[in-house]
């Protein structure tokens, strides 16, 4: 069945995530912001919660994304950071491959579905994802 979901575009089915997860207390933290995203966004939507941020993986990672970040009640993107510091195209694109890496080697951490706004997300409760993140935008400034 995995082949077929890989072939025909079928979404992985994740257990709910539940009241009792770290992760949902994190998750409604960030409610608001999550819904003002959704708003503007019809894409999947993958959720990695950490302690200071959610990250937020836009479309079909590790394929084709986009990435967003909640930082306190703000929302924002990579793609503002790189235009903000003026990132060079070969350097945008070193720094998306090594996101890239970085979430696939979380590809086995577990995943779980949550509701925001009448969509369905996936969550990521993996501070190792979170961390490997946070370090790919951390060269941007440098």
């Amino acid at each position: 069945m995995g082949l077929f979901n890989k072939l025909f575009g079928g979404r992985q089915e994740y257990p709910e995530l539940d009241a009792d997860n770290p992760a949902t207390r994190r998750l409604s933290e960030v409610k608001p912001a999550l819904e003002s995203l959704l708003q503007g966004v019809s894409d999947p939507l993958e959720v990695v919660p950490t302690g200071e941020k959610a990250y937020v993986f836009i479309g079909k990672p590790p394929k084709t994304f986009g990435l967003a970040w909640v930082e306190g009640s703000e929302v924002k993107s990579l793609k503002d950071l790189l235009s903000q510091h003026k990132v060079d195209p070969m350097k945008q694109g070193r720094l998306v491959d090594e996101l890239r890496e970085v979430y696939r080697r979380s590809e086995s951490s577990q995943r779980f579905r949550a509701e925001v706004a009448g969509r369905e997300l996936v969550v990521t409760p993996s501070e190792q994802l979170g961390r490997g993140v946070e370090k790919v935008l951390s060269q941007v400034a440098h």
